[in-house]
């Protein structure tokens, strides 16, 4: 706190130099000093009469430095001139900076370049008098441009010198009192409030600007300004928060794009490709996806022997593995879904689930026979998969089945304001309970409220537009250039994954880590412990990275190569999968694969049995069989997948090369 009374002090002024006549204003709404060094020798006495005050702007100073460049002389002999005009005049001296780092920090940067040039005053040949010169550092505090851009930043980034005659000094005590902090009572049980308990009738914020009050009242327009902020904080929250529910919303409206009902089936029978868009699916399994809806009763849901899957609820939470890691042990079985308060009796033989929502994600996969034969496994599937009401067990009806291999189709959840539509149409289809108390109650705070219609005003329609911009932005930021080094695989590697903490559920030391949950659901679909850490030589794992080994995002212009060493700790297979950086879905080139694995035929390894992948547009000259094609003047990540995965891949004793550029 020792820097208050100085940092108060430099506020008042600049509060008050901004509060003079109007010169230059900027798109900011603060009035822009003129440049001393645009102005005559003698103009630069008619602007400190007229306006107060000048401005020193321009390549000044180094970034980050208060040492003073070559180029200043010329604009320090302009105010010593006029200074020498006028021997009674008296000048303060005030450092400001742009917002980037801390408040503090650039508080005392502002001081240390203010000091710099009162310092060359003083020297010769200036050899102006030390007390006509104050020097002040306000940093942040008085914008004259947004510091949104590069461009506002560097006008920010200025000395101003204001003239500290006896008028303006007025006007400066005048601004200091009104932000001052509010008199103590002298009533008669008067208390000793502490002074960050009070709030000043006037103050200044980087983010809204001036707030104002009387006696702690906010005014109408300090209102208005703080409901906006409210709702765009609270909208921009329920897009990162809400992105798990939307997300498995974006899957049910892909499967009734194609036709399907709830608790119909649908399944890739030829392997999925580029034209249907999901969140970084592979083009190596058989995938078969429903929509099992318990809205009118319990389901069953009957699975054959030899799935791998899993069901989630439509909080995009964890319900069952079915399949393999579920309760069936991938022979096959029953499993009965029901609400947690629903009193129906369980029959004999089937494995029971109970859930909180109504909609739910079932995803089963199955690998290909011999040679990539996918006509007999989904024959096989057919027979055996059925989802039906329990009320119809004695007498199942035939399943509906529907293709889904190259259709054109989207399952990714809107990026804008439409993003709130979904949200809406989920809380619809689901119970009150469904969902988490504080992310429903942060949705009724915007106006996206079960049973009663969606309907914003022009208002939050704009502020719906704006926090969906800011979400996606930030959630790409996580997903792509995370500031958390705990999601990297190895110090010295771009590998990476949300789930590097071994929690599902996103979870250490008892605390929500939101980055990760953003991370997962902005990428991937389909939640289970099983993707944390499966067992040993079983299940699969994933690892991500949208940069080359320098730290660059990975061009599709580019040819790139990665080695795995040997051996590759797969027991059953290996694979890349390239993604749009757009889409999150399967790179769209010409080829069907989106990317590459260990059963491609004419693969081949290196001598000491590591292979070596290339990336590119083209294939290299002998390494057709090694390659995965990209798309020229796209972005793309890739994921790498190790199937049945072996003690060195989680003991970190084996590292995969990272991308790296091929010239």
């Amino acid at each position: 706190m020792k820097h208050l009374k100085y940092t108060m002090t430099a506020m008042a002024l600049a509060l008050a130099v901004n509060a003079g006549p109007v010169t230059a204003q900027s798109p900011f709404g603060q009035e822009r000093a003129r440049a001393i060094g645009e102005l005559t020798n003698e103009a630069v006495l008619a602007a400190l009469r007229e306006d107060g005050r000048v401005s020193m702007s321009g390549g000044f100073f180094e970034t980050d430095s208060a040492d003073l460049s070559g180029t200043s002389p010329e604009v320090l002999f302009k105010l010593a001139s006029a200074m020498a005009t006028l021997p009674e005049m008296r000048i303060a001296i005030v450092g400001h900076t742009d917002s980037v780092g801390e408040f503090g920090y650039n508080v005392d940067l502002g001081q240390r370049r203010a000091a710099a040039v009162r310092a060359a005053l003083m020297a010769a040949p200036y050899n102006v008098a030390e007390d006509r010169l104050v020097a002040m550092g306000a940093g942040p505090i008085a914008p004259v441009a947004s510091n949104l851009s590069d461009e506002g930043r560097a006008l920010n980034r200025r000395v101003e010198f204001v003239l500290l005659d006896e008028e303006l000094m007025e006007q400066g005590n005048a601004s200091e009192d009104a932000v001052a902090l509010p008199a103590q009572s002298n009533a008669k049980f008067a208390a000793q409030v502490p002074e960050n308990v009070l709030t000043p009738d006037r103050v200044e914020t980087e983010t809204l600007g001036t707030l104002e009050f009387f006696d702690g009242m906010p005014s109408a327009d300090t209102v208005e300004k703080t409901f906006d902020n409210l709702d765009l904080m609270r909208a921009t929250t329920a897009f990162l928060d809400g992105m798990k529910i939307a997300s498995l919303r974006g899957m049910f409206q892909g499967y009734e794009s194609l036709g399907a009902q709830p608790n119909d089936v649908l399944i890739a029978e030829t392997l999925l490709d580029a034209r249907s868009i999901w969140l970084t699916p592979n083009t190596t399994t058989i995938y078969i996806g429903a929509n099992v809806d318990i809205a009118q009763g319990p389901m069953v849901i009957e699975v054959p022997g030899g799935l791998l899957g899993l069901l989630d609820d439509a909080a995009f939470d964890y319900v069952a593995d079915i399949g393999a890691l579920g309760a069936d042990k991938g022979e096959g079985g029953k499993y009965l879904l029901l609400h947690n308060d629903d009193k129906t009796v369980v029959p004999e033989g089937y494995f029971e689930l109970r859930t909180k929502a109504n909609e739910h994600w079932l995803l089963l996969r199955r690998s290909p026979g011999p040679n990539g034969d996918t006509a007999g496994p989904v024959a096989e599937i057919k027979a055996g998969l059925n989802v039906y009401p329990l009320a119809e067990a004695a007498n199942p009806p035939a399943e509906t089945f529907i293709n889904m291999s190259g259709t054109q189709h989207n399952t990714v959840h809107a990026n804008n304001e439409d993003f709130f539509e979904e949200i809406h149409v989920a809380l619809e289809n689901n119970p009150v309970g469904a969902f988490a108390p504080e992310i429903v109650g942060n949705f009724a705070s915007i106006g996206i409220k079960k049973d009663e219609p969606f309907e914003p005003d022009a208002r939050m329609k704009g502020i719906f537009k704006e926090a969906a911009a800011i979400a996606n932005a930030t959630a790409r930021s996580i997903t792509y250039a995370s500031r958390d080094p705990g999601v990297f695989f190895y110090e010295d590697r771009q590998w990476n994954s949300p789930f590097q903490r071994q929690s599902y559920e996103f979870l250490q030391d008892g605390a929500r880590i939101l980055d990760d949950r953003t991370y997962f659901f902005y990428m991937a679909t389909g939640i289970t412990p099983a993707m944390t850490a499966p067992p040993v030589g079983s299940g699969s794992v994933y690892a991500m990275t949208a940069r080359d080994k320098d730290g660059a995002y990975l061009d599709g212009s580019k040819t790139y190569k990665v080695t795995l060493p040997a051996p590759v700790p797969a027991k059953n297979f290996w694979s890349f999968m390239l993604y749009s950086g757009q889409t999150r879905s399967i790179l769209e080139t010409d080829q069907q694969s989106g990317g590459i694995d260990s059963n491609r035929e004419g693969i081949k390894a290196n001598d000491d049995g590591s292979y070596t992948i290339y990336f590119g547009p083209e294939a290299p000259e002998g390494w057709e069989n090694n390659w995965a094609q990209t798309a020229p003047g796209r972005s793309f990540n890739a994921m790498m997948r190790l199937y049945g995965p072996l003690e060195p891949w989680f003991e970190k004793s084996w590292k995969p090369g990272d991308f790296e550029l091929v010239e």
